[in-house]
């Protein structure tokens, strides 16, 4: 038997045995009152204290258990009752049962409401707890993202060779040569706004670059680089990477930039170049990109009309 088998196995036990115990102290707390509604004979009434066995079973006990409690409640509570006041008839008898019987199980039915309606409130806290912690943690991600300064360059080069190992961006910078290369154009593009790129058209032109950063602890988290279409800087742009470093995963900074991408430039025709099927791709899509058209390589355009 394998050890989470083992705990599994034990675990059911120790449920059940509980289950067990409750049951018994249960009979054992219906005994009691039974006992002192039948020794105090008409001096006083315990009858109404059948109520919590009952409820304790509906909060904590299976259906049948609980129909169980309520049955027996309700017989014990008419046999001491008709021993006081005896009746004349069996459908009487009968009509006593039956009205304990519905009084028991109305108590139970409010206290099976009451403790779904605590769950459902419990869980509710538990959802608006985590989405606020959810909301603060987007809020400083988003208050992180900034133009990247010609010191971030290195550190933007890292986090690109990060997104080639994924698949995200192309293989060739694993290349060390290739690495100081990349960051020296980045570094020129940041200051400069400028940098040279191959058109849809054919060919190469000067166009507008922008560089933005994800600052986390003081250390570049993630980035996205923005192009402008070709010469005439026009004010369409181009998503032509976002990547996040892999230390930083799985905390919504990559959907951060994202709406970043899309608020900060939303009066304007936006597209990006991605490789079919990507995180990236499927950010964008959900966020009103659609399909544009494909390129020679492995890339494909999609755009978003404002």
């Amino acid at each position: 038997m394998s050890p989470q088998l083992f705990l599994t196995v034990v675990k059911n036990r120790v449920i059940t045995l509980d289950k067990r115990w409750l049951v018994l102290c249960l009979l054992l707390v219906v005994s009691l009152i039974y006992w002192l509604d039948e020794y105090t004979g008409q001096l006083t009434f315990f009858a109404p204290f059948y109520v919590f066995p009952v409820a304790i079973s509906a909060s904590l006990l299976s259906r049948r258990w609980t129909i169980f409690f309520v049955s027996l409640c309700s017989l014990a509570r008419v046999q001491v009752f008709s021993q006081t006041f005896p009746v004349g008839s069996s459908s009487l008898m009968v009509f006593d049962i039956a009205q304990s019987f519905v009084l028991f199980a109305a108590i139970a039915i409010l206290a099976i409401t009451i403790q779904r309606m605590s769950q459902r409130q419990s869980r509710y806290a538990d959802f608006l707890e985590t989405h606020l912690r959810h909301l603060r943690r987007q809020k400083r991600i988003k208050a992180s993202i900034r133009r990247a300064l010609p010191e971030d360059a290195d550190e933007i080069v890292e986090v690109a060779v990060c997104g080639a190992r994924s698949g995200g961006l192309s293989e060739e910078l694993s290349n060390t040569v290739l690495q100081k290369t990349i960051a020296k154009a980045f570094r020129q593009g940041i200051v400069e706004g400028q940098t040279i790129r191959d058109v849809w058209i054919g060919g190469k032109q000067k166009v507008s670059v922008e560089f933005w950063v994800s600052i986390i602890n003081g250390r570049v988290a993630g980035f996205f680089m923005l192009y402008g279409l070709d010469s005439m800087n026009g004010s369409e742009r181009e998503l032509h990477a976002m990547v996040v470093k892999d230390d930083y995963l799985g905390l919504g900074i990559g959907s951060a930039m994202t709406d970043f991408f899309c608020m900060h430039f939303k009066n304007r025709r936006l597209f990006a170049a991605c490789k079919p099927d990507s995180k990236m791709m499927k950010m964008l899509t959900r966020r009103g990109f659609a399909f544009f058209c494909s390129t020679d390589n492995e890339y494909v355009i999609i755009d978003r009309h404002n």
